[in-house]
């Protein structure tokens, strides 16, 4: 998996590439959670137009950055959702849970 990170006006944007499961969902947590912690974050947003595969524990590190965000007063969302992950959150309805945008052109 390889993890980068930019700048969206006044969103931080971490895209990841490569699959997440739960031999590597630790780096997923981790980049989460050290930008939070290292920055004053309003809006994070996570790019998945590079992931092709998350099982449950992917699923797991993207609630808890969730959370941790919105106890900080900040927003999280996830962009360019691959269509087969993008069944796996809607199977645990968690497509409702997640503010999810299509492209940049939805991000306000």
């Amino acid at each position: 998996m390889e993890i980068k990170t930019r700048d969206l006006e006044r969103h931080k944007v971490l895209i990841v590439m490569g699959d997440i499961d739960l031999y590597n969902v630790g780096q997923l947590k981790k980049a989460i959670f050290n930008m939070l912690d290292e920055e004053d974050i309003e809006s994070l947003i996570v790019d998945m137009s590079g992931i092709n595969y998350m099982d449950s524990s992917g699923v797991g590190a993207l609630v808890a950055g969730q959370k941790k965000v919105k106890a900080q007063g900040g927003k999280f969302a996830l962009l360019n959702i691959k269509e087969d992950v993008l069944n796996i959150l809607k199977l645990a309805t968690l497509d409702q849970f997640f503010t999810i945008y299509e492209s940049e052109m939805d991000i306000q």
